[in-house]
Protein backbone atom coordinates (compact mmCIF):
# COMPACT_ATOMS: atom_id res chain seq x y z
CA UNK A 1 0.00 0.00 0.00
CA UNK A 2 1.83 3.65 -1.02
CA UNK A 3 1.74 7.02 0.71
CA UNK A 4 -1.10 7.73 -2.15
CA UNK A 5 -3.52 4.80 -1.41
CA UNK A 6 -3.50 5.40 2.19
CA UNK A 7 -4.45 9.58 1.38
CA UNK A 8 -7.44 8.58 -0.58
CA UNK A 9 -8.67 5.83 2.10
CA UNK A 10 -8.21 8.63 4.22
CA UNK A 11 -10.56 11.74 1.95
CA UNK A 12 -12.87 8.73 1.47
CA UNK A 13 -13.09 7.76 5.16
CA UNK A 14 -13.28 11.60 6.28
CA UNK A 15 -15.85 12.05 2.89
CA UNK A 16 -18.11 8.61 4.72
CA UNK A 17 -18.03 10.38 7.97
CA UNK A 18 -18.88 13.65 6.94
CA UNK A 19 -22.03 12.31 5.16
CA UNK A 20 -22.87 10.24 8.33
CA UNK A 21 -22.86 13.83 10.09
CA UNK A 22 -24.62 15.67 7.69
CA UNK A 23 -27.23 12.89 7.73
CA UNK A 24 -27.27 12.91 11.67
CA UNK A 25 -27.84 16.79 11.11
CA UNK A 26 -31.36 16.11 9.17
CA UNK A 27 -32.33 13.50 10.99
CA UNK A 28 -31.86 15.38 14.34
CA UNK A 29 -33.50 18.85 12.59
CA UNK A 30 -36.61 16.57 11.56
CA UNK A 31 -37.21 14.85 15.13
CA UNK A 32 -36.52 18.17 16.78
CA UNK A 33 -39.20 20.32 14.62
CA UNK A 34 -41.99 17.53 14.80
CA UNK A 35 -41.43 17.40 18.88
CA UNK A 36 -41.65 21.30 18.64
CA UNK A 37 -44.75 21.25 16.55
CA UNK A 38 -46.26 18.85 19.04
CA UNK A 39 -45.76 20.85 21.70
CA UNK A 40 -47.40 23.92 19.97
CA UNK A 41 -50.40 21.97 19.00
CA UNK A 42 -51.17 19.88 21.27
CA UNK A 43 -54.41 18.45 22.04
CA UNK A 44 -55.96 17.34 24.78
CA UNK A 45 -56.87 13.20 24.38
CA UNK A 46 -59.12 11.45 25.95
CA UNK A 47 -58.25 7.95 27.56
CA UNK A 48 -61.06 5.95 26.46
CA UNK A 49 -62.98 6.97 22.87
CA UNK A 50 -65.71 4.24 22.98
CA UNK A 51 -69.13 4.86 23.66
CA UNK A 52 -71.15 3.28 26.65
CA UNK A 53 -73.34 0.68 26.00
CA UNK A 54 -76.73 1.36 27.17
CA UNK A 55 -80.27 0.76 25.71
CA UNK A 56 -80.58 -2.54 23.96
CA UNK A 57 -76.52 -3.59 24.26
CA UNK A 58 -77.29 -4.05 28.17
CA UNK A 59 -80.84 -4.87 30.60
CA UNK A 60 -79.62 -3.97 34.02
CA UNK A 61 -75.58 -4.74 34.17
CA UNK A 62 -75.96 -7.75 31.91
CA UNK A 63 -74.86 -7.59 28.19
CA UNK A 64 -77.47 -8.86 26.07
CA UNK A 65 -77.15 -10.45 22.61
CA UNK A 66 -77.39 -7.10 21.02
CA UNK A 67 -73.95 -5.96 23.04
CA UNK A 68 -72.46 -7.37 19.94
CA UNK A 69 -73.48 -4.05 17.83
CA UNK A 70 -72.53 -1.89 20.69
CA UNK A 71 -68.79 -4.11 20.17
CA UNK A 72 -68.81 -3.53 16.36
CA UNK A 73 -69.41 -0.32 16.76
CA UNK A 74 -66.26 0.93 19.25
CA UNK A 75 -64.20 -1.65 17.35
CA UNK A 76 -64.85 0.39 13.90
CA UNK A 77 -64.38 3.30 15.69
CA UNK A 78 -61.13 2.52 17.00
CA UNK A 79 -60.52 0.91 13.89
CA UNK A 80 -61.16 4.25 11.79
CA UNK A 81 -58.76 6.26 13.76
CA UNK A 82 -56.20 3.19 13.20
CA UNK A 83 -56.55 3.85 9.52
CA UNK A 84 -55.72 7.25 10.08
CA UNK A 85 -52.75 6.98 12.47
CA UNK A 86 -51.28 4.18 10.00
CA UNK A 87 -51.60 5.94 7.01
CA UNK A 88 -49.79 8.97 8.76
CA UNK A 89 -47.13 7.11 10.43
CA UNK A 90 -46.21 5.32 6.63
CA UNK A 91 -46.42 9.25 5.49
CA UNK A 92 -43.61 9.93 7.95
CA UNK A 93 -41.08 6.96 7.40
CA UNK A 94 -41.74 7.87 3.43
CA UNK A 95 -40.66 11.01 4.01
CA UNK A 96 -37.48 10.06 6.12
CA UNK A 97 -36.79 7.63 3.34
CA UNK A 98 -37.04 9.95 1.20
CA UNK A 99 -35.00 12.72 3.19
CA UNK A 100 -32.21 10.24 4.50
CA UNK A 101 -31.37 9.08 0.72
CA UNK A 102 -28.84 11.22 0.48
CA UNK A 103 -29.53 11.49 -3.53
CA UNK A 104 -29.22 7.60 -4.04
CA UNK A 105 -32.19 6.58 -6.79
CA UNK A 106 -33.14 3.41 -5.12
CA UNK A 107 -33.77 5.01 -1.74
CA UNK A 108 -35.29 8.41 -3.10
CA UNK A 109 -37.69 5.62 -5.14
CA UNK A 110 -38.15 3.70 -2.06
CA UNK A 111 -38.94 7.09 -0.22
CA UNK A 112 -41.87 7.81 -3.23
CA UNK A 113 -43.31 4.70 -3.41
CA UNK A 114 -43.91 4.63 0.54
CA UNK A 115 -45.49 7.73 0.61
CA UNK A 116 -47.32 6.65 -2.73
CA UNK A 117 -49.05 3.71 -0.59
CA UNK A 118 -49.67 5.55 2.35
CA UNK A 119 -51.67 7.78 0.53
CA UNK A 120 -53.15 4.97 -1.50
CA UNK A 121 -54.72 3.07 1.51
CA UNK A 122 -56.29 6.56 3.43
CA UNK A 123 -58.04 7.21 -0.16
CA UNK A 124 -59.33 3.54 -0.35
CA UNK A 125 -60.31 3.72 3.28
CA UNK A 126 -62.28 6.83 3.00
CA UNK A 127 -63.94 6.22 -0.64
CA UNK A 128 -65.47 3.41 1.48
CA UNK A 129 -66.90 4.90 3.48
CA UNK A 130 -68.22 7.79 1.19
CA UNK A 131 -69.58 5.30 -1.26
CA UNK A 132 -71.61 3.79 1.20
CA UNK A 133 -72.94 7.28 2.26
CA UNK A 134 -73.30 8.13 -2.07
CA UNK A 135 -75.73 4.33 -1.57
CA UNK A 136 -77.62 5.28 1.33
CA UNK A 137 -78.48 9.09 0.03
CA UNK A 138 -79.36 7.68 -3.19
CA UNK A 139 -81.22 4.61 -2.59
CA UNK A 140 -82.70 6.21 0.58
CA UNK A 141 -81.44 2.98 2.38
CA UNK A 142 -80.26 4.49 5.71
CA UNK A 143 -79.52 0.84 7.23
CA UNK A 144 -76.56 0.36 5.53
CA UNK A 145 -74.84 2.55 7.60
CA UNK A 146 -76.19 1.04 11.00
CA UNK A 147 -74.98 -2.06 12.44
CA UNK A 148 -78.41 -3.68 14.06
CA UNK A 149 -79.13 -6.91 15.62
CA UNK A 150 -82.76 -7.45 16.05
CA UNK A 151 -84.35 -8.14 19.42
CA UNK A 152 -86.24 -11.31 19.82
CA UNK A 153 -90.01 -10.73 18.95
CA UNK A 154 -89.54 -8.25 16.20
CA UNK A 155 -90.59 -8.01 13.33
CA UNK A 156 -87.36 -8.68 11.83
CA UNK A 157 -87.25 -12.39 13.37
CA UNK A 158 -90.46 -13.04 12.44
CA UNK A 159 -90.29 -12.72 8.95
Amino acid sequence: MGVFDSLQLDQKIGYNLTMTHSRINKVLTVVLSLAVSALVFAQPVSAQVTQAWTGVCVEGDVATIQGFQCLVGNILQIGVAGVGLAGFVMMIVGAFKYLLSGGNAKGVDDGKKTMTYAIGGLVVALSAFFILNIIADFTGVDTILNFTIPAPGTAAERN
